[in-house]
């Protein structure tokens, strides 16, 4: 029988609990609840009465205790404490994913940002799952009896999909697929702090957002609107936003005017 001493991260704090355990036939000389503090005097290891070898030998390899006041340390990964350190202790570590850079940026808009958040990772509430069929399995934007999925809305639908080319008609938006598996392609495209590419990534959120939005309309509010409207109000919220960003007078952002079609603006004369 071989006692031992199960005191690992509480070694060195001699409020800390300690929980005998032993192999063989078990033998409680301390309840579990006891404190590390309890084998401890004037600074000393102080055991009971133990015979067997394997367990003097257990104890005889224990550190020395050294006197003075007890300190708590942090000893995790990065060897630093940080809320960031202790929170990863507590969860596991996430997949890698690919799309978290259409989600940042100079123009992000908070609500389109979530929005497009659940749909990269297929969490909207489109028709195709289970529990929401009974708000029918067609999409209601098409109206070609086709099932709601996120693939279909973004962007085989053909009412997204006219979406996608009125926007191409405002600004020089390039866009070269309609399947939703595209968004790495997009991700991978326009990264970066480039100003031109935040408007790409505001633009592409802008439009899944009132994609949705539209289909929201029409599955609850029994209202409608045409592509014309949506592609209007898409543009304009993201033309407006770099107008009153009032960005530096560099040459990314008089490429970004162009592209947008603004008219680049004289200085100390505001947009009207």
């Amino acid at each position: 029988m071989a006692l031992l001493f199960h005191y690992g991260m509480t070694h060195g704090i001699p409020g800390a609990p300690c929980s005998p355990v032993s192999t063989g036939t078990t033998t409680h000389l301390y309840p579990p609840s006891a404190p590390l503090s309890t084998v401890i005097s004037e600074d000393t290891w102080s055991w009971p009465h133990i015979t067997d070898m394997e367990s003097i030998d257990i104890t005889h390899d224990l550190p020395t205790i050294h006197g003075g006041q007890d300190r708590i340390l942090w000893t995790g990964p990065r060897g630093s404490f940080s809320s960031a350190a202790a929170y990863d202790l507590f969860r596991p570590p996430g997949p890698t994913v690919d799309w978290t850079s259409l989600l940042v940026g100079t123009f992000r808009i908070p609500r389109h940002r979530f929005i497009l958040w659940l749909a990269v990772q297929g969490r909207l509430s489109t028709t195709d799952k289970p529990w929401l069929q009974h708000l029918g399995s067609g999409c209601v934007l098409c109206q070609d009896g086709i099932p709601e999925s996120h693939e279909h809305l973004f962007f085989m639908c053909p009412f997204a999909s006219e979406c996608i080319r009125a926007i191409r008609r405002e600004v020089f938006f390039h866009w070269p697929y309609y399947n939703w598996s595209s968004v790495r392609w997009a991700s991978a495209r326009w990264r970066g702090k480039h100003v031109v590419n935040a408007a790409y990534r505001a633009l592409f959120a802008s439009l899944v957002y009132h994609l949705w939005q539209e289909r929201n309309f029409r599955v609850f509010q029994h209202t409608s609107r045409p592509t014309e409207e949506i592609v209007r109000i898409v543009v304009s919220e993201i033309r407006d936003l770099i107008i009153c960003k009032q960005l530096p007078r560099t040459v990314s952002t008089r490429g970004l005017y162009r592209l947008w079609r603004i008219p680049w603006p004289v200085e100390g004369v505001a947009h009207t």
